[in-house]
Protein backbone atom coordinates (compact mmCIF):
# COMPACT_ATOMS: atom_id res chain seq x y z
CA UNK A 1 0.00 0.00 0.00
CA UNK A 2 1.41 3.36 -1.04
CA UNK A 3 0.93 6.73 0.53
CA UNK A 4 -1.71 7.51 -2.02
CA UNK A 5 -3.87 4.70 -0.56
CA UNK A 6 -3.00 5.37 3.08
CA UNK A 7 -5.57 5.86 5.83
CA UNK A 8 -4.33 9.44 6.20
CA UNK A 9 -5.28 10.23 2.63
CA UNK A 10 -8.67 8.53 2.98
CA UNK A 11 -9.29 10.33 6.27
CA UNK A 12 -8.43 13.75 4.90
CA UNK A 13 -10.45 13.13 1.79
CA UNK A 14 -10.53 15.03 -1.49
CA UNK A 15 -9.43 18.45 -0.17
CA UNK A 16 -6.05 16.98 0.83
CA UNK A 17 -5.84 14.93 -2.32
CA UNK A 18 -6.23 18.14 -4.38
CA UNK A 19 -3.98 20.27 -2.16
CA UNK A 20 -2.34 21.94 -5.17
CA UNK A 21 -5.64 23.68 -5.95
CA UNK A 22 -6.05 25.33 -2.53
CA UNK A 23 -4.66 28.75 -1.50
CA UNK A 24 -3.57 27.32 1.86
CA UNK A 25 -0.91 25.25 0.02
CA UNK A 26 1.11 27.68 -2.18
CA UNK A 27 3.12 26.34 -5.09
CA UNK A 28 6.89 25.82 -4.90
CA UNK A 29 7.47 28.85 -7.13
CA UNK A 30 5.73 31.05 -4.57
CA UNK A 31 7.66 29.52 -1.68
CA UNK A 32 11.04 30.39 -3.29
CA UNK A 33 11.44 34.18 -3.17
CA UNK A 34 13.18 35.91 -6.07
CA UNK A 35 16.73 36.95 -5.12
CA UNK A 36 17.15 40.62 -4.22
CA UNK A 37 19.01 42.62 -6.87
CA UNK A 38 22.56 43.76 -6.15
CA UNK A 39 22.90 47.13 -4.46
CA UNK A 40 25.57 49.76 -4.77
CA UNK A 41 26.38 49.70 -1.06
CA UNK A 42 26.89 45.95 -0.62
CA UNK A 43 27.79 44.63 -4.05
CA UNK A 44 28.88 47.32 -6.51
CA UNK A 45 30.94 49.75 -4.42
CA UNK A 46 33.49 47.07 -3.41
CA UNK A 47 34.10 46.32 -7.11
CA UNK A 48 34.34 49.95 -8.21
CA UNK A 49 36.49 51.06 -5.28
CA UNK A 50 38.97 48.22 -5.81
CA UNK A 51 39.19 48.05 -9.60
CA UNK A 52 38.03 51.40 -11.00
CA UNK A 53 38.48 54.29 -8.57
CA UNK A 54 42.27 54.21 -8.86
CA UNK A 55 41.79 56.08 -12.15
CA UNK A 56 38.18 57.22 -11.80
CA UNK A 57 38.49 59.70 -8.93
CA UNK A 58 38.93 63.48 -8.72
CA UNK A 59 42.32 64.55 -10.03
CA UNK A 60 43.18 61.18 -11.59
CA UNK A 61 43.39 60.16 -15.25
CA UNK A 62 39.80 58.88 -15.57
CA UNK A 63 37.38 61.24 -17.36
CA UNK A 64 34.84 61.04 -14.50
CA UNK A 65 34.84 59.82 -10.89
CA UNK A 66 33.22 56.62 -9.60
CA UNK A 67 33.68 57.22 -5.89
CA UNK A 68 30.05 57.82 -4.84
CA UNK A 69 26.64 56.30 -5.47
CA UNK A 70 25.60 59.40 -7.41
CA UNK A 71 28.69 59.06 -9.65
CA UNK A 72 28.00 55.41 -10.42
CA UNK A 73 24.20 55.50 -10.73
CA UNK A 74 24.16 57.86 -13.72
CA UNK A 75 26.66 55.64 -15.52
CA UNK A 76 25.29 52.23 -14.50
CA UNK A 77 24.50 51.11 -18.08
CA UNK A 78 27.86 52.33 -19.33
CA UNK A 79 29.70 50.50 -16.52
CA UNK A 80 27.85 47.29 -17.37
CA UNK A 81 28.64 47.63 -21.08
CA UNK A 82 32.38 48.43 -20.85
CA UNK A 83 33.03 45.72 -18.27
CA UNK A 84 31.13 43.16 -20.34
CA UNK A 85 33.22 43.86 -23.45
CA UNK A 86 36.39 44.01 -21.29
CA UNK A 87 37.40 47.47 -22.46
CA UNK A 88 37.39 48.41 -18.78
CA UNK A 89 39.28 48.03 -16.53
CA UNK A 90 42.06 48.57 -19.09
CA UNK A 91 44.13 45.40 -19.08
CA UNK A 92 45.46 44.44 -22.48
CA UNK A 93 47.36 41.11 -22.10
CA UNK A 94 45.31 38.06 -23.00
CA UNK A 95 45.08 35.08 -20.65
CA UNK A 96 47.37 32.18 -21.48
CA UNK A 97 50.16 34.40 -22.80
CA UNK A 98 52.12 35.13 -19.64
CA UNK A 99 51.06 35.54 -16.01
CA UNK A 100 51.53 39.09 -14.77
CA UNK A 101 51.48 41.06 -11.54
CA UNK A 102 48.74 43.60 -10.75
CA UNK A 103 46.32 42.31 -13.38
CA UNK A 104 43.37 44.70 -13.70
CA UNK A 105 40.69 42.14 -14.51
CA UNK A 106 37.20 41.37 -13.23
CA UNK A 107 35.81 37.91 -12.62
CA UNK A 108 32.78 36.68 -14.57
CA UNK A 109 30.78 36.98 -11.32
CA UNK A 110 31.77 40.63 -10.87
CA UNK A 111 30.81 41.46 -14.43
CA UNK A 112 27.44 39.73 -13.92
CA UNK A 113 26.87 41.69 -10.69
CA UNK A 114 27.41 45.01 -12.45
CA UNK A 115 24.99 44.04 -15.22
CA UNK A 116 22.33 42.81 -12.79
CA UNK A 117 22.67 46.05 -10.79
CA UNK A 118 22.23 48.19 -13.92
CA UNK A 119 19.28 46.07 -15.12
CA UNK A 120 17.58 46.50 -11.73
CA UNK A 121 17.71 50.29 -11.99
CA UNK A 122 20.95 50.76 -10.01
CA UNK A 123 19.54 50.60 -6.44
CA UNK A 124 21.63 52.10 -3.66
CA UNK A 125 20.75 49.81 -0.76
CA UNK A 126 21.52 50.91 2.79
CA UNK A 127 24.18 53.67 2.65
CA UNK A 128 25.57 52.34 5.95
CA UNK A 129 26.73 49.23 4.09
CA UNK A 130 28.95 51.23 1.71
CA UNK A 131 32.64 50.44 2.36
CA UNK A 132 35.11 53.18 3.06
CA UNK A 133 36.87 54.54 -0.01
CA UNK A 134 40.51 53.36 -0.09
CA UNK A 135 43.27 55.87 0.64
CA UNK A 136 44.79 56.40 -2.80
CA UNK A 137 48.33 57.61 -3.33
CA UNK A 138 48.62 61.17 -4.53
CA UNK A 139 51.65 62.75 -6.09
CA UNK A 140 54.63 60.45 -6.49
CA UNK A 141 53.41 56.87 -6.72
CA UNK A 142 56.67 55.41 -5.38
CA UNK A 143 56.93 57.85 -2.50
CA UNK A 144 59.13 60.91 -2.11
CA UNK A 145 62.12 60.71 -4.50
CA UNK A 146 65.69 61.23 -3.36
CA UNK A 147 66.30 63.49 -6.37
CA UNK A 148 63.61 65.47 -8.24
CA UNK A 149 64.41 66.72 -11.74
CA UNK A 150 61.96 69.27 -13.13
CA UNK A 151 61.98 70.87 -16.54
CA UNK A 152 63.58 74.31 -16.07
CA UNK A 153 60.57 76.12 -17.50
CA UNK A 154 57.16 75.24 -18.95
CA UNK A 155 57.30 74.15 -22.58
CA UNK A 156 54.58 75.22 -25.01
CA UNK A 157 53.35 72.60 -27.47
CA UNK A 158 51.86 74.21 -30.60
CA UNK A 159 48.25 73.53 -31.51
CA UNK A 160 49.00 72.14 -34.97
CA UNK A 161 51.79 70.61 -36.99
CA UNK A 162 54.10 67.62 -36.72
CA UNK A 163 54.89 65.82 -33.48
CA UNK A 164 57.53 67.55 -31.36
CA UNK A 165 60.65 65.89 -29.92
CA UNK A 166 62.37 67.90 -27.18
CA UNK A 167 65.35 67.07 -24.96
CA UNK A 168 65.64 68.64 -21.52
CA UNK A 169 69.03 68.39 -19.79
CA UNK A 170 69.52 68.03 -16.03
CA UNK A 171 73.14 68.24 -14.82
CA UNK A 172 73.13 65.90 -11.81
CA UNK A 173 76.25 67.46 -10.21
CA UNK A 174 76.99 64.28 -8.23
CA UNK A 175 80.33 63.92 -6.45
CA UNK A 176 80.49 60.12 -6.66
CA UNK A 177 78.62 57.46 -8.60
CA UNK A 178 75.06 56.78 -7.46
CA UNK A 179 72.80 53.72 -7.70
CA UNK A 180 69.22 54.24 -8.87
CA UNK A 181 66.70 51.62 -7.70
CA UNK A 182 63.64 53.22 -9.36
CA UNK A 183 62.65 56.03 -11.72
CA UNK A 184 59.25 57.72 -11.93
CA UNK A 185 58.35 60.18 -14.69
CA UNK A 186 55.36 62.48 -14.05
CA UNK A 187 54.21 64.34 -17.20
CA UNK A 188 52.83 67.78 -16.49
CA UNK A 189 50.21 67.48 -19.25
CA UNK A 190 48.89 64.05 -20.22
CA UNK A 191 46.96 65.51 -23.16
CA UNK A 192 50.12 66.06 -25.17
CA UNK A 193 52.67 63.67 -23.61
CA UNK A 194 53.09 60.83 -26.12
CA UNK A 195 56.01 59.25 -24.25
CA UNK A 196 59.25 60.08 -22.44
CA UNK A 197 62.66 58.39 -22.36
CA UNK A 198 65.42 58.87 -19.79
CA UNK A 199 68.89 59.05 -21.39
CA UNK A 200 72.26 59.31 -19.62
CA UNK A 201 74.94 61.55 -21.14
CA UNK A 202 78.51 61.20 -19.87
CA UNK A 203 80.04 63.36 -22.61
CA UNK A 204 78.60 66.78 -21.80
CA UNK A 205 77.39 67.10 -25.40
CA UNK A 206 73.70 67.47 -24.54
CA UNK A 207 74.07 70.55 -22.30
CA UNK A 208 75.84 72.39 -25.14
CA UNK A 209 72.74 71.99 -27.32
CA UNK A 210 70.28 73.67 -24.93
CA UNK A 211 68.39 76.71 -26.24
CA UNK A 212 67.80 79.14 -23.32
CA UNK A 213 64.50 80.21 -24.87
CA UNK A 214 62.94 76.75 -24.55
CA UNK A 215 65.09 75.23 -21.81
CA UNK A 216 65.93 72.32 -24.08
CA UNK A 217 66.73 71.40 -27.66
CA UNK A 218 64.78 69.82 -30.47
CA UNK A 219 65.86 66.52 -31.95
CA UNK A 220 63.75 64.16 -34.04
CA UNK A 221 64.41 60.52 -33.12
CA UNK A 222 67.85 60.23 -31.50
CA UNK A 223 69.27 62.57 -28.82
CA UNK A 224 72.26 63.73 -30.86
CA UNK A 225 74.95 62.02 -28.76
CA UNK A 226 76.07 58.50 -27.88
CA UNK A 227 74.08 57.53 -24.73
CA UNK A 228 75.89 56.24 -21.65
CA UNK A 229 72.69 54.43 -20.69
CA UNK A 230 68.93 54.62 -20.47
CA UNK A 231 66.38 54.70 -17.65
CA UNK A 232 62.66 53.90 -17.48
CA UNK A 233 60.50 56.69 -18.88
CA UNK A 234 56.79 57.16 -19.48
CA UNK A 235 54.14 55.77 -21.78
CA UNK A 236 50.36 56.07 -21.33
CA UNK A 237 49.05 53.59 -18.77
CA UNK A 238 52.47 52.70 -17.35
CA UNK A 239 52.78 51.63 -13.71
CA UNK A 240 56.06 52.80 -12.12
CA UNK A 241 57.88 50.00 -10.28
CA UNK A 242 61.21 49.72 -8.44
CA UNK A 243 63.82 47.34 -9.80
CA UNK A 244 64.21 43.94 -8.15
CA UNK A 245 66.53 43.10 -5.27
CA UNK A 246 70.16 43.54 -6.21
CA UNK A 247 69.27 45.57 -9.32
CA UNK A 248 70.06 49.24 -9.89
CA UNK A 249 71.25 51.65 -12.57
CA UNK A 250 74.74 53.00 -11.92
CA UNK A 251 75.15 56.70 -12.78
CA UNK A 252 78.75 57.89 -12.75
CA UNK A 253 80.13 61.25 -11.65
CA UNK A 254 79.85 63.92 -14.35
CA UNK A 255 76.78 62.34 -15.98
CA UNK A 256 73.84 64.47 -17.12
CA UNK A 257 70.26 63.15 -17.15
CA UNK A 258 68.51 63.93 -20.45
CA UNK A 259 64.74 63.64 -20.70
CA UNK A 260 63.48 63.11 -24.23
CA UNK A 261 59.83 64.19 -24.48
CA UNK A 262 57.67 63.27 -27.45
CA UNK A 263 54.63 65.56 -27.76
CA UNK A 264 51.71 65.31 -30.16
CA UNK A 265 49.61 68.43 -30.90
CA UNK A 266 45.93 68.27 -29.94
CA UNK A 267 44.51 71.19 -31.95
CA UNK A 268 44.89 73.48 -28.95
CA UNK A 269 48.07 75.09 -27.63
CA UNK A 270 49.16 73.23 -24.48
CA UNK A 271 51.84 73.70 -21.82
CA UNK A 272 53.88 70.95 -20.13
CA UNK A 273 56.43 70.85 -17.31
CA UNK A 274 57.37 67.24 -16.62
CA UNK A 275 59.18 66.00 -13.52
CA UNK A 276 61.43 62.97 -12.96
CA UNK A 277 61.96 61.30 -9.59
CA UNK A 278 65.12 59.27 -8.92
CA UNK A 279 65.07 56.77 -6.03
CA UNK A 280 68.50 55.82 -4.74
CA UNK A 281 70.00 52.90 -2.90
CA UNK A 282 73.37 52.61 -1.18
CA UNK A 283 73.73 49.03 -2.35
CA UNK A 284 75.91 48.56 -5.38
CA UNK A 285 74.05 46.38 -7.89
CA UNK A 286 74.86 42.68 -7.76
CA UNK A 287 72.70 41.64 -10.71
CA UNK A 288 73.10 42.44 -14.38
CA UNK A 289 69.99 43.99 -15.94
CA UNK A 290 69.48 43.86 -19.68
CA UNK A 291 67.00 42.47 -22.14
CA UNK A 292 66.16 42.12 -25.82
CA UNK A 293 64.84 44.83 -28.12
CA UNK A 294 62.83 43.56 -31.07
CA UNK A 295 61.24 45.64 -33.78
CA UNK A 296 60.19 46.23 -37.34
CA UNK A 297 60.89 49.25 -39.50
CA UNK A 298 59.96 47.92 -42.96
CA UNK A 299 56.41 49.17 -42.51
CA UNK A 300 54.45 50.23 -45.60
CA UNK A 301 50.71 49.75 -45.00
CA UNK A 302 48.40 50.36 -47.96
CA UNK A 303 44.97 51.89 -47.32
CA UNK A 304 42.29 49.26 -46.92
CA UNK A 305 44.58 46.53 -45.56
CA UNK A 306 42.90 45.10 -42.43
CA UNK A 307 45.60 42.58 -41.56
CA UNK A 308 49.06 43.91 -42.38
CA UNK A 309 51.66 41.75 -40.60
CA UNK A 310 55.30 42.31 -39.67
CA UNK A 311 57.60 39.94 -37.75
CA UNK A 312 61.00 39.81 -36.08
CA UNK A 313 63.30 37.10 -34.71
CA UNK A 314 66.11 37.17 -32.14
CA UNK A 315 68.30 34.25 -31.01
CA UNK A 316 69.55 34.51 -27.42
CA UNK A 317 73.35 34.27 -27.20
CA UNK A 318 73.16 33.71 -23.40
CA UNK A 319 70.67 32.60 -20.76
CA UNK A 320 68.07 35.27 -19.90
CA UNK A 321 65.82 35.46 -16.84
CA UNK A 322 62.93 37.48 -18.28
CA UNK A 323 61.09 39.67 -15.78
CA UNK A 324 58.97 42.10 -17.78
CA UNK A 325 57.73 42.92 -21.26
CA UNK A 326 56.64 46.10 -23.03
CA UNK A 327 55.14 46.48 -26.50
CA UNK A 328 54.72 49.50 -28.73
CA UNK A 329 52.68 50.43 -31.79
CA UNK A 330 50.80 53.54 -32.85
CA UNK A 331 47.19 54.28 -33.76
CA UNK A 332 46.36 51.63 -36.35
CA UNK A 333 48.05 48.81 -34.49
CA UNK A 334 45.69 45.86 -34.02
CA UNK A 335 47.57 43.00 -32.35
CA UNK A 336 51.04 42.08 -31.11
CA UNK A 337 52.51 38.80 -29.88
CA UNK A 338 55.76 37.56 -28.39
CA UNK A 339 56.68 33.92 -27.91
CA UNK A 340 59.79 31.83 -27.37
CA UNK A 341 60.86 28.61 -29.06
CA UNK A 342 63.02 26.86 -26.47
CA UNK A 343 65.84 24.43 -27.22
CA UNK A 344 64.22 21.01 -27.31
CA UNK A 345 61.06 22.17 -29.07
CA UNK A 346 58.91 23.60 -26.28
CA UNK A 347 57.17 26.95 -26.71
CA UNK A 348 56.65 29.69 -24.10
CA UNK A 349 53.93 32.26 -24.76
CA UNK A 350 55.19 35.57 -23.40
CA UNK A 351 52.62 38.20 -24.44
CA UNK A 352 49.57 38.69 -26.61
CA UNK A 353 47.58 41.91 -26.95
CA UNK A 354 44.70 41.18 -29.28
CA UNK A 355 43.05 44.61 -29.03
CA UNK A 356 45.89 47.11 -29.18
CA UNK A 357 45.14 50.54 -27.69
CA UNK A 358 47.70 53.32 -28.07
CA UNK A 359 46.48 54.83 -24.78
CA UNK A 360 47.52 51.81 -22.67
CA UNK A 361 51.16 50.78 -23.05
CA UNK A 362 52.09 49.42 -19.66
CA UNK A 363 55.24 47.47 -18.83
CA UNK A 364 53.95 44.09 -17.67
CA UNK A 365 55.88 42.33 -14.90
CA UNK A 366 55.75 38.52 -14.84
CA UNK A 367 54.55 36.91 -11.61
CA UNK A 368 57.54 34.58 -11.83
CA UNK A 369 60.65 35.08 -13.96
CA UNK A 370 60.63 33.19 -17.25
CA UNK A 371 63.87 31.26 -17.74
CA UNK A 372 65.00 31.37 -21.38
CA UNK A 373 68.16 29.33 -22.09
CA UNK A 374 70.88 30.21 -24.56
CA UNK A 375 69.75 29.35 -28.08
CA UNK A 376 66.10 30.27 -27.45
CA UNK A 377 64.48 31.82 -30.51
CA UNK A 378 62.32 34.83 -29.67
CA UNK A 379 59.63 35.65 -32.21
CA UNK A 380 57.52 38.79 -32.37
CA UNK A 381 54.57 39.65 -34.56
CA UNK A 382 52.70 42.92 -35.12
CA UNK A 383 49.40 43.31 -36.99
CA UNK A 384 47.89 46.57 -38.27
CA UNK A 385 44.41 47.56 -39.48
CA UNK A 386 44.46 50.43 -41.97
CA UNK A 387 40.75 50.41 -42.82
CA UNK A 388 37.85 52.72 -42.12
CA UNK A 389 36.45 50.01 -39.85
CA UNK A 390 39.27 50.68 -37.38
CA UNK A 391 37.82 53.37 -35.06
CA UNK A 392 41.33 54.48 -34.04
CA UNK A 393 42.47 55.16 -37.61
CA UNK A 394 43.42 58.88 -37.69
CA UNK A 395 42.90 59.12 -41.45
CA UNK A 396 39.47 59.31 -43.07
CA UNK A 397 39.63 57.96 -45.70
CA UNK A 398 42.58 55.70 -44.84
CA UNK A 399 45.98 56.67 -46.27
CA UNK A 400 49.23 54.86 -46.90
CA UNK A 401 51.14 54.58 -43.59
CA UNK A 402 54.91 54.16 -43.28
CA UNK A 403 57.34 53.64 -40.43
CA UNK A 404 57.98 56.89 -38.56
CA UNK A 405 58.13 58.78 -35.29
CA UNK A 406 54.84 60.69 -35.59
CA UNK A 407 51.70 59.28 -33.99
CA UNK A 408 50.10 59.11 -37.44
CA UNK A 409 53.06 57.03 -38.69
CA UNK A 410 53.54 53.49 -37.39
CA UNK A 411 56.00 51.51 -35.31
CA UNK A 412 56.41 47.97 -34.06
CA UNK A 413 58.54 47.28 -31.02
CA UNK A 414 58.84 44.92 -28.05
CA UNK A 415 61.25 45.07 -25.13
CA UNK A 416 61.75 41.92 -23.07
CA UNK A 417 63.58 42.95 -19.90
CA UNK A 418 65.44 40.72 -17.49
CA UNK A 419 68.76 39.63 -16.00
CA UNK A 420 71.83 37.78 -17.21
CA UNK A 421 74.27 35.81 -15.07
CA UNK A 422 77.58 37.64 -15.51
CA UNK A 423 79.41 40.67 -16.89
CA UNK A 424 80.50 38.53 -19.83
CA UNK A 425 76.89 37.60 -20.61
CA UNK A 426 75.95 41.27 -20.31
CA UNK A 427 78.48 42.25 -22.96
CA UNK A 428 77.46 39.37 -25.24
CA UNK A 429 73.77 40.28 -25.07
CA UNK A 430 74.48 43.99 -25.51
CA UNK A 431 76.52 43.31 -28.65
CA UNK A 432 73.76 41.03 -29.98
CA UNK A 433 71.23 43.83 -29.42
CA UNK A 434 73.39 46.37 -31.22
CA UNK A 435 73.84 44.06 -34.19
CA UNK A 436 70.13 43.30 -34.29
CA UNK A 437 69.27 47.00 -34.08
CA UNK A 438 71.31 47.80 -37.19
CA UNK A 439 69.82 44.80 -38.97
CA UNK A 440 66.29 46.07 -38.27
CA UNK A 441 67.20 49.67 -39.16
CA UNK A 442 68.61 48.57 -42.51
CA UNK A 443 65.10 47.50 -43.56
CA UNK A 444 63.50 50.84 -42.67
CA UNK A 445 60.82 52.18 -44.98
CA UNK A 446 60.70 55.99 -45.17
CA UNK A 447 58.99 58.54 -47.36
Amino acid sequence: MGWWDSPTKRRLGPPYHHYHRLPMFPTLALLVAAPAPPTFAKDVAPILFTHCATCHRPGAIGPFPLTTFADARKRAKLIAAVTADKSMPPWKPEAGHGEFLDARTLTAGQVATLKAWADAGAPEGDPKDTPKLPAFKTGWQLGKPDIVLKMPKPFTVPAEGRDVYMHFVFPLDIKTEIYVRAVEVRPGNLKVAHHAVGILDGSGAARKKVDPKTGGYAGFGGPGFVPAGFTPGFVPGQTPRPFGDGCAITIKKGTDFVLQMHYHPTGKEEVDQTEVGLYLTKQKPTKHMLGVLMGTTDIDIPPGDANYVRTDKFVLPVDLKAGSVWAHMHLIGKECRLWAELPGGKEAKLLKIGDWDFNWQDTYAYKDPVILPKGTVLRAEWKFDNTAANPRNPNAPPKRVLNGENSTDEMGGIWLGGEVASEGDLVALLLANVGHYFEVESKKKTR
